[in-house]
């Protein structure tokens, strides 16, 4: 079981970025040029996160994307608080 749990934890951990990065083209408030510009991070490798080919993005562009993503899905994260 421990097994199990721990792979769960590493598929998770290895595709938190690239969900939000897709759940924030979902959202259509920006486009992959956008979070480029705003994260100032090349559109190629926010291209190859989210599509699955880097499963280990740094820490700065998980940072980054993650405060993005509070601020795109700031009524999702009130929510959470309530």
């Amino acid at each position: 079981m421990k097994f199990e749990n721990e792979m769960e934890n590493k598929m998770i951990e290895d595709n938190l970025i690239r969900c939000l990065i897709n759940d924030i083209l979902a959202t259509g408030e920006y486009s992959l040029e956008g979070m480029a510009c705003y994260t100032q991070i090349p559109e190629d490798v926010l291209y190859e996160v989210a599509a699955g080919r880097n499963n280990n993005p740094s820490i700065i562009l998980s940072h980054k994307i993650i405060g993005l993503y509070s601020s795109v899905r700031l009524s999702l994260y009130h929510d959470l608080i309530k």
